[in-house]
């Protein structure tokens, strides 16, 4: 059995954040979710938050979940078969489609400064397995407004940089310079502006 995804328009953005997330964990696994006419793509990352970017299109299985490897070769060569269903490996419940209440908006430099200064202290204080958990799991912004607060840890500012969901000085300048952040019961979201990332607050890594 073969999983199917028709995409209509967006493919290359899908296909960035694909082969960023392949680059960072070759076993990395994608799980979409069909909204109305977008399929929302999320991908595991090695930093315990999910990442995820739509396109137009139409997935075969709602909820289905491949090896992103796959899944991006399949884009690459306009294969409409993605590869087998790979649902176990998926870490975690999805966040939720909707409901997410915007707290701020964060310029990107900020983000950029503050993965400047993570990175400097992962050359310094990382080990043969990585950063430290101590690293990752450290609150490095605290956003409020409207009556809400959301915890930003470095791990969820590693896989905004990691991934490359935020413009670097060359992109056009119609390109958002700030992401959203937003909140929705125990999970938090950053927009950026090729991307998202969630993470859960709860006892569940994702």
């Amino acid at each position: 059995m073969q999983e199917t995804l028709e995409v209509t328009d967006g493919a290359p953005g899908l296909q960035a954040l694909l082969s960023r997330a392949v680059g960072l964990d070759a076993t990395a696994s994608a799980r979409l979710r069909q909204l109305d006419e977008f399929v929302e793509v999320f991908v595991t990352t090695p930093f315990e938050v999910v990442a995820s970017r739509r396109a137009k299109g139409t997935v075969g299985r709602d909820g289905a979940v491949v090896g992103a490897h796959e899944l991006l070769s399949a884009l690459r060569n306009g294969e409409s078969q993605i590869g087998p269903p790979r649902d176990p490996n998926w870490p975690g419940a999805l966040p939720p489609a909707a409901g997410f209440t915007l707290v701020d908006n964060v310029p990107v430099q900020v983000v950029r400064q503050l993965a400047d200064q993570g990175q400097a202290l992962t050359r310094q204080f990382s080990g043969p397995l990585g950063p430290p958990a101590s690293l990752l799991n450290q609150t490095v912004l605290t956003v409020t407004g409207g009556g809400h607060e959301a915890a930003i840890p470095m791990r969820m500012i590693f896989t905004c940089t990691s991934l490359s969901l935020i413009p670097g000085f060359a992109a056009p300048m119609d390109v958002p310079r700030h992401l959203r952040v937003s909140v929705n019961g125990r999970w938090v979201r950053v927009d950026a502006p090729f991307g998202s990332v969630f993470r859960s607050t709860g006892l569940s890594l994702f």
